[in-house]
């Protein structure tokens, strides 16, 4: 008996502390494009201020998600700032419905690591 319990138990805690979408998902590529024909410098924050990433746009973008919402600024003042606000991510419904027993727990994991959160995947800025 105490074998058994000695294989499964790693197993078990992995699967009650590890999200599903935190484990496949907590990525996300983000395409940005304007209005206008230009090529311009943007600075993307999220909405605490923290980790800013630099880009030209148009053009594309892999960031982390957190749970908060992405900001979009301009580093020459050429377009209008935009907040890209974060939406719930499907896949945590897979560890609500994956199983009674294991699903509260590891969609705990998705809230705090921001992974059951995502944003649009094409998002257009618009000139001043």
């Amino acid at each position: 008996m105490k074998k058994k319990l000695l294989i499964v138990l790693p197993f078990v805690s992995t699967m009650m502390f590890s999200g599903c979408a935190t484990l496949f998902d907590s990525k996300q590529t983000i395409s940005i494009s304007s209005d206008s024909d230009k090529r311009m410098k943007a600075v993307l924050s999220y909405s605490d201020g923290s980790k800013p990433q630099y880009m030209t746009i148009p053009g594309t973008t892999t960031i982390k998600k957190n749970g908060k919402d992405l900001k979009i600024e301009s580093v020459n003042n050429e377009f209008q700032p935009l907040i890209v606000e974060k939406e719930f991510n499907l896949v945590t419904l897979f560890d609500i419905l994956g199983g009674l027993y294991l699903g509260p727990l590891s969609t705990t994991t998705d809230a705090v690591s921001g992974a059951m959160w995502e944003y649009d995947e094409a998002v257009i800025v618009h000139e001043k």
